[in-house]
């Protein structure tokens, strides 16, 4: 499952992401940074769903940042998106589900998020996979919470730690598959990027006592304070 959140300012933008990457379920096999990000333009990548998958994507994305241009890497964004269509209509077996966020400040239209997946794992009407989408100033993915008490107003850096330990503790289906129990997929860490147009930061924010061979259990910390 795992989750990101994004939010775009006028003149940045913040995104979370956590840091487990586990089997179909639930069991922990790595703790890694999941966002990428050009050294040239303003552009963080994310994303949800097979993790090797997703790195490739992400990785595809940014190489079509040839000039330095945001909007040109836009485009570039959508021509991979459609070869990828073109790939996937070529092969019988089903593609796994994944599911990218870009975190871009255009030269043009200023602070974007951008959507794509290549399925629609979430059944919106509007959604057509290997397509590019303009989200608005707000997106996310993971488990549904109660948002009651927090505040976006002030910025994630404030209430990004509490958002992901809300979904943390939620059970829910992997979109990767939705055949499968419910799993607790957010684990690791969280992280909050920010992008300006001078740059790009990741920050830690949080740590989890989540263990590699084991099922994320976000309850072990509470035990650990109680003890």
């Amino acid at each position: 499952m795992s989750a990101f959140y994004a939010l775009a300012h006028d003149d940045k933008i913040e995104l979370l992401t956590d840091g487990a990457v586990y089997e179909d379920d639930g069991t922990l096999t790595a703790i890694r940074r999941k966002v990428w990000y050009s050294d040239k333009i303003p552009m963080a990548i994310t994303g949800r769903g097979a993790a090797k998958a997703v790195e490739l994507v992400a990785y595809a994305f940014l190489l079509t940042d040839m000039i330095g241009s945001v909007d040109n890497t836009i485009d570039g964004i959508t021509k991979a998106l459609d070869k990828l269509a073109d790939k996937a209509a070529a092969t019988e077996s089903e593609p796994a589900m994944i599911e990218m966020l870009v975190a871009t400040i255009s030269e043009t239209r200023g602070p974007m998020l951008l959507y794509a997946s290549n399925a629609n794992a979430y059944g919106l009407d509007w959604l057509e996979p290997f397509k590019l989408y303009d989200v608005g100033r707000e997106w996310g993915g993971g488990a549904p919470i109660d948002p009651a008490g927090l505040d976006l107003s002030a910025g994630l850096r404030s209430c990004g730690v509490e958002l992901f330990e809300r979904m943390r503790r939620v059970s829910d289906i992997n979109p990767a598959r939705p055949d499968l129990p419910a799993i607790h997929g957010i684990g690791g860490h969280v992280d909050l990027t920010t992008v300006t147009a001078s740059g790009i930061t990741v920050e830690r924010l949080r740590t989890w006592p989540d263990i590699i061979g084991e099922k994320i259990d976000p309850f072990r910390g509470d035990l650990a304070e109680a003890a």
